[in-house]
């Protein structure tokens, strides 16, 4: 499996944990997570899983919600942070 599959089924498993009444079925890479449940709360807890998760720590700058609007956008940050 290629290192970015890896990434996206990761941060989909971390975004379900986040948003327990989303099933995988209903989360597509281009999801509108704040459209489907994603609330300044538990997108605090999003940020902090995925650092864990990918062992990469996130600055202020990226912590917004153009680059945690979906689970595509969230794989691009992450891919940028691990290289």
């Amino acid at each position: 499996m290629k290192s970015i599959d890896l990434i996206e089924q990761k941060t989909k498993n971390v975004v379900l944990s986040v948003l327990p009444n989303i099933n995988s079925e209903d989360l597509s890479d281009t999801s509108n997570l704040f459209s489907i449940g994603l609330d300044s709360v538990n997108a605090m807890t999003l940020v902090l899983k995925l650092q864990n998760a990918f062992g990469i720590k996130f600055s202020a700058s990226d912590v917004n919600a153009e680059n945690f609007q979906s689970v595509a956008t969230i794989i691009k940050l992450i891919n940028k942070k691990q290289s």
